[in-house]
């Protein structure tokens, strides 16, 4: 809707202090109630590079983006007034070009006065919305439109709104597209925010489609791992060992609260992939950091597996039974020879009426079984091979410190393999895990 100023005046109280309720680099917030809807007002500064019919036409164009988690524009209000104001002595008329746009209120405020550590503050299951849904937000922007593509260049904690059942939005998406040039990679006047800008910006200046992706790398770590999440990344030895210290920080904070059902294993599974693909987000060089469709899609990806493990978690049986039989039941036996690789096959058996997860580990890496786990479908049987590398010592006669673990349980359905390690690694309490322990013995 194109808004008249006298009304924005109106229910502004002539954009009285009482109204404003913040201050952006574009400019002043105000609040107010436009035909029985609460709304924020945003009068922007007199910035100059802005071109009138460039403004009206790329307004009538962000009017179209319609997403649940984009801010939804009102309307506008463009008006020249000219005013008598003094200059060298003399009054003059000046011509003052108002500019106001008006979006949905959003009663939640904003992510920056939510984040906090890992220890107190948003439970995982609302860090994990907003940061799904900023993503969704961010990919309908840059290809919601195939011939349109927005990219946001100033995305952070403050111009991420959040609704009453803490649903992400995005805003102030339009000022930075219309400061930055479309027809071009370098600029030297977009004005970001420090800590959310890629290095490539910084020291070249170059916009990249890579840009809003490093910002929400850095935004996600701040969800995860609170206001320092980023300078503590930066500041860590490895990658790795960030995400190793968060995802720890994480299991006791959710281990404390429960450990009673699946919700644990579902949860810490969450934190860790989030925070793996938040590290590769940030990565200085942009060609390794993912578009942000290949962000959404790996979380995608993630809401399946925790899918997967939701049902896996629905079915428990109060007594141990032997779900596999293991044959042989007695010792894995190599017939040794030196520098060169055995192999032998171990047969499971699932006489159950239910699918069986199954996981195969031993106590040295000197081994491998294919497959080393999965499930087994009803009345069904499965050859393991395992495979002793090839050795350059010759161990003593019926060496058996080493050990094959074979651990198993049922399942309502077959939540296919790729989960199954995790599964296993984070087993909850009310599940009942059978392990059979072999011991691995060398025929010389």
């Amino acid at each position: 809707m194109d808004i008249k100023l006298h009304q924005i005046e109106k229910i502004t109280n002539n954009f009285s202090e009482d109204q404003r309720i913040g201050i952006g680099g574009y400019g002043e917030v105000y609040k107010g109630n436009y035909n029985g809807e609460e709304i924020a007002m945003k009068k922007l500064f007199n910035m100059q590079g802005i071109d009138d019919k460039e403004f009206t036409n790329e307004f009538r164009n962000l009017m179209k983006v319609k997403h649940q988690n984009i801010i939804r524009l009102i309307g506008y209000c463009y008006e020249i007034r000219h005013k008598h104001v003094e200059m060298k002595g003399e009054l003059v008329f000046a011509k003052i070009i108002e500019r106001v746009l008006c979006f949905e209120y959003m009663e939640g405020g904003s992510l920056a006065q939510k984040i906090s550590d890992e220890s107190c503050g948003l439970d995982w299951p609302a860090r994990y919305k907003i940061i799904k849904g900023t993503c969704e937000g961010l990919n309908h922007l840059h290809n919601g439109r195939p011939n349109d593509h927005i990219y946001h260049l100033d995305l952070k904690p403050e111009n991420i709104l959040l609704d009453i059942h803490m649903m992400p939005i995005i805003a102030d998406f339009g000022m930075s597209r219309l400061l930055a040039s479309s027809k071009t990679h370098i600029t030297q006047t977009l004005k970001g925010t420090l800590g959310y800008m890629p290095p490539e910006f910084i020291d070249k200046r170059r916009i990249t489609k890579k840009y809003d992706v490093f910002g929400v790398g850095v935004i996600i770590i701040k969800i995860i791992a609170g206001t320092e999440g980023y300078t503590n990344c930066c500041e860590m030895s490895s990658p790795q060992h960030f995400i190793k210290d968060v995802h720890e920080k994480w299991k006791k904070r959710l281990q404390a609260m429960s450990k009673q059902d699946n919700t644990y294993t579902i949860n810490t599974l969450a934190v860790q992939r989030c925070i793996e693909l938040a590290v590769r987000c940030v990565e200085v060089d942009p060609a390794n950091r993912p578009t942000i469709k290949e962000v959404v899609e790996e979380l995608n990806i993630l809401d399946a597996d925790m899918k997967k493990l939701s049902l896996m978690g629905q079915t428990t049986y109060s007594s141990k039974v032997k779900y596999l039989d293991v044959d042989p039941a007695l010792e894995l036996r190599f017939p040794f020879e030196l520098n060169k690789d055995i192999s032998t096959c171990m047969q499971l058996t699932n006489n159950t009426n239910d699918f069986i997860a199954f996981n195969i580990r031993t106590n040295q890496m000197k081994y491998n079984a294919r497959p080393s786990n999965g499930t087994i479908p009803p009345y069904s049987k499965l050859y393991i091979t395992f495979t002793l590398l090839a050795q350059e010592k010759e161990p003593p006669y019926m060496w058996c410190q080493d050990m094959l673990f074979v651990r198993s349980t049922r399942l309502g359905m077959d939540p296919g393999d790729e989960i199954i390690d995790e599964f296993f690694e984070n087993a909850m309490p009310s599940m009942v895990v059978d392990e059979v322990k072999l011991p691995i013995v060398y025929v010389v």
